[in-house]
């Protein structure tokens, strides 16, 4: 072909890292067999997105609708406050809002990135859940009202993904180191009690 129809090609937003003995022609057989073995490729493989967040509605949405209300879990994670950006704002906004929309998930796996001093420092402190209640509050913390959209699962897994860093010199990484040191703890009983059946 020639013209306006020559032949292009675009770097796609997902790939398989790699393939755990997936064989997919065998969707092609005919529409019973696609039927039933889409749903169990999509219900029993985890779907982690790691840190591209950008890369959930576009593969998502790629779906059909019984494959996309087959998958039951993913794993996604947040950049929090120091790490995040505008644009990862407003992607994580609208993940959170298409997965509670279009979604029924069973499991999600939570990250957060967050920082840990290299030495114990004299401020150090951990966030009960009730001080979460007011925290969600603070500027740079929308995020976690919005992932709170995602009602209804039988699991929630909350991980902290720490980096070393320099002991505080300000109030605001006082507050994030604080923070970090309470995602497993405090914060993690704050979003399974608004997350999880029967939590609350």
């Amino acid at each position: 072909m020639s013209g306006s129809f020559r032949a292009c090609s675009i770097e796609t937003t997902y790939r398989l890292m790699s393939n755990p003995g997936l064989h997919p022609s065998i969707l092609g057989v005919n529409k019973q067999i696609h039927s039933e073995a889409s749903y169990v490729l999509y219900s029993s493989s985890i779907f982690d997105f790691d840190i591209d967040v950008e890369s959930v509605i576009p593969f998502l949405g790629d779906l059909t609708l019984p494959a996309l209300s087959a998958i039951k879990r993913i794993n996604i994670v947040q950049r929090a406050l120091p790490h995040i950006k505008e644009f990862d704002r407003a992607e994580w906004r609208n993940v959170c809002e298409f997965v509670s929309l279009n979604m029924r998930l069973e499991q999600l796996g939570l990250g957060i990135l967050g920082r840990i001093p290299t030495m114990r420092w004299e401020a150090e402190d951990l966030y009960e859940k009730t001080a979460f209640q007011h925290i969600t509050t603070f500027e740079g913390m929308e995020w976690v009202k919005q992932v709170a959209s995602i009602k209804g699962l039988r699991n929630l897994d909350i991980k902290a993904h720490l980096e070393h860093c320099p002991p505080p010199q300000s109030n605001a990484m006082a507050f994030f180191v604080n923070f970090s040191a309470s995602i497993e703890k405090g914060f993690a009983e704050y979003l399974k009690e608004l997350m999880v059946i029967g939590m609350a």
